[in-house]
């Protein structure tokens, strides 16, 4: 797994939502493209956490355009 990958997960962990979105947002081009999908996600559930519903809805989106059958993500497109 990416290190930014860990590094949000740990973000998220310690309850930095917007830190961890960010993270991964800012260095996703430098994230193995296979792990994009699990990248995506660790954003996504960092906003699900913050309830930031515009936010939530552009991950799900982007996930939905790599993964467009991933349950977790169906009732927020």
């Amino acid at each position: 797994m990416s290190q930014i990958i860990k590094q949000a997960a740990a973000l998220r962990g310690q309850g930095k939502f917007d830190a961890a979105i960010s993270l991964i947002e800012e260095n996703l081009n430098a994230i193995d493209p296979d792990l994009h999908v699990n990248a995506l996600l660790e954003a996504f559930y960092s906003a699900l956490e913050t309830q930031n519903t515009v936010k939530v809805k552009e991950l799900a989106q982007k996930i939905a355009a790599l993964e467009p059958q991933l349950p977790s993500i169906q009732r927020y497109l």
